[in-house]
C-alpha cells in the first residue's frame, strides 16, 4: 500500500456513472486505472463522501448502481479524527468562518480540512468562483486557493503558486488523468 496522494470529491466518483461527464462505458481505461490507484491506496476519500453518495441515491438523484462500487471500495473512505485534522479544522474555521457555517454538513468541508491537514491533492469537478468575496459562497477550489493551495480546475489556474512547492492542491479529473496517465495501458 502506498501513502495517499489524492483525495476525491463525490462528483468525481459520480462522474463515472451513466450519462455523466466521464461515463465509465465511454472511458473504461481511465476508470480501470483510477480503480487501480484506489486499490493501491493512492486515491482515497472520506466517509462523508460515501454518505453523500448514499444520500443522493436515497433521494433518487443518482443511479443506485454506484453503491456497488462504493461498497466494493469501502476501504478508500476514511474517517479523519486525529490531532492534525482537529487542528486544521480550527484553523479553517478561523480563516473561512462563513464557509464553515454553510458547508459543515457537506463533504466539502471534510475534504478541504483533510486535504490541507495531510497535504493531499483534492480532486473535484467543481468550478472555482474566485470572484466571490464572501467565504460562504466559495466553491471547493476557491476555498482551497484562499487557504494557500495551488488550483488547476478547468481553465482556471493559480499561476502565482508553484505546484512543486505546495503539496496541498486542488485539481479536476482531467488534471488527475493527465498526471497519472489514466488513459494509458
Amino acid at each position: 500500500m502506498h501513502s495517499p496522494k489524492y483525495l476525491v470529491d463525490t462528483n468525481v466518483i459520480l462522474a463515472r456513472t451513466n450519462y455523466r461527464d466521464y461515463d465509465e462505458m465511454v472511458f473504461p481505461k481511465y476508470w480501470k486505472n483510477f480503480d487501480k490507484l484506489v486499490n493501491e491506496g493512492i486515491i482515497i476519500s472520506t466517509i462523508s463522501v460515501s454518505n453523500e453518495i448514499k444520500d443522493l441515491v436515497e433521494r433518487n438523484e443518482v443511479d443506485d448502481k454506484i453503491l456497488i462500487w462504493v461498497k466494493n471500495n469501502s476501504h478508500m473512505f476514511k474517517l479523519p479524527s486525529d490531532s492534525k485534522y482537529t487542528a486544521e479544522t480550527k484553523n479553517i474555521k478561523r480563516e473561512l468562518p462563513g464557509w464553515y457555517q454553510r458547508n459543515k454538513f457537506y463533504a466539502d468541508w471534510d475534504l478541504v480540512v483533510y486535504a490541507k491537514a495531510y497535504n493531499l491533492i483534492l480532486v473535484t469537478q467543481e468550478k472555482p468562483n474566485f470572484n466571490k468575496k464572501k467565504p460562504k459562497d466559495y466553491k471547493i477550489p476557491t476555498a482551497c486557493k484562499r487557504l494557500g493551495a495551488y488550483c488547476r480546475c478547468g481553465i482556471e489556474v493559480t499561476s502565482d503558486i508553484d505546484p512543486s512547492q505546495t503539496p496541498f492542491q486542488c485539481i479536476n479529473f482531467v488534471e488527475l488523468a493527465r498526471r497519472e496517465k489514466l488513459g494509458q495501458e
